[in-house]
């Protein structure tokens, strides 16, 4: 911590004006009193917030430079300036966007004049000590793909701030687990084969680096889709009961099928179109097919009389 030595206080004293020398003495009797930092916080999320307090008792009204060295580099650097008050205090809030240390300076200390405050016997403080604060990075990611027939690849993007290259990324999707790194834009992206019908949720975890600490986000999930044969069903049959209880109409989502449960919840998909129905009947009986898919379900997703959809069950 930088002072002003009191030989250098009596040196400037001799430069200040006799009319200025009326105010009382400088007292070296008291305790001393040093310019100080607080943070509040020592971890915050990149790009949030912080409130840097602290005072220079020494240094009322004076002009202070807010200064910050990056977790790794060699020097600080000035990011804000601000003023002390009547009493030296000061305030001001910064944006972490990196771990690092952080101090408040004098910025003139040539301009510095010995007020009616008491001078410690060490001298005027023309820094504070420093404060470390540890930013936690902010991780964002995204399917590119959502619904993938069974054996081809899914894709997951994303970016985490505060862009570092070589990043470690996790992603994990069920019980597996995919790894990539970050380029100098903090951008990654990972592909992985879906092998087997169903829905996964996929989530991804950025390592911490010495600029931030870790942190995840949820991609989303992704769908695997085998294909099944199809027909469709409803004109004479509205008004009628399922099997499953349910009376039958145009506008009912839902599909037959021969073993599953009533109620169990599926994705078709068909030509790029998805759509989510329930099992509601028992069928088809007829030409090998899997599914009969009730009219509202064939109109949604542009579906035929007869042919291959994708099922995720």
């Amino acid at each position: 911590m930088r002072r002003i030595r009191v030989g250098r206080v009596l040196a400037m004293l001799t430069l200040v004006p006799a009319a200025a020398l009326a105010v009382s003495a400088p007292s070296f009797g008291g305790t001393e009193r040093a310019a100080h930092m607080d943070a509040g916080k020592q971890q915050v999320g990149f790009g949030k917030r912080v409130t840097l307090r602290g005072k220079f008792p020494d240094a009322p009204n004076t002009a202070i430079e807010i200064r910050f060295k990056r977790a790794g580099a060699d020097a600080f650097r000035t990011v804000r300036t601000t003023k002390t008050g009547p009493r030296g205090g000061y305030n001001v809030r910064v944006k972490p966007r990196s771990t690092g240390h952080w101090r408040a300076e004098v910025a003139n200390p040539q301009d510095l004049r010995v007020g009616e405050g008491q001078l410690a016997p060490g001298g005027i403080d023309l820094e504070t000590g420093t404060q470390r604060i540890r930013v936690k990075s902010k991780t964002k990611a995204r399917l590119a793909r959502a619904n993938v027939v069974r054996g081809a690849k899914a894709r997951v993007k994303g970016r985490v701030l505060p862009a570092t290259r070589g990043r470690k990324i996790v992603v994990r999707v069920g019980g597996k687990r995919y790894t990539t790194r970050t380029n100098a834009k903090g951008r990654f992206s990972r592909a992985f084969r879906v092998n087997a019908p169903g829905t996964k949720k996929v989530r991804v975890e950025a390592k911490g680096d010495r600029r931030a600490a870790g942190s995840k986000d949820r991609a989303g999930k992704v769908t695997g889709f085998r294909p099944a044969a199809a027909s469709y069903y409803g004109p004479g049959f509205y008004g009628n009961r399922t099997a499953c209880g349910q009376t039958l109409t145009p506008g009912m989502l839902g599909v037959a099928h021969k073993t599953m449960p009533c109620g169990t919840k599926l994705k078709l998909m068909y030509g790029g179109r998805v759509v989510r129905v329930r099992v509601i009947d028992r069928g088809p009986y007829a030409g090998h097919r899997e599914f009969d898919l009730t009219e509202a379900t064939k109109r949604r997703i542009g579906f035929g009389s007869t042919g291959t959809v994708y099922s995720s069950r």
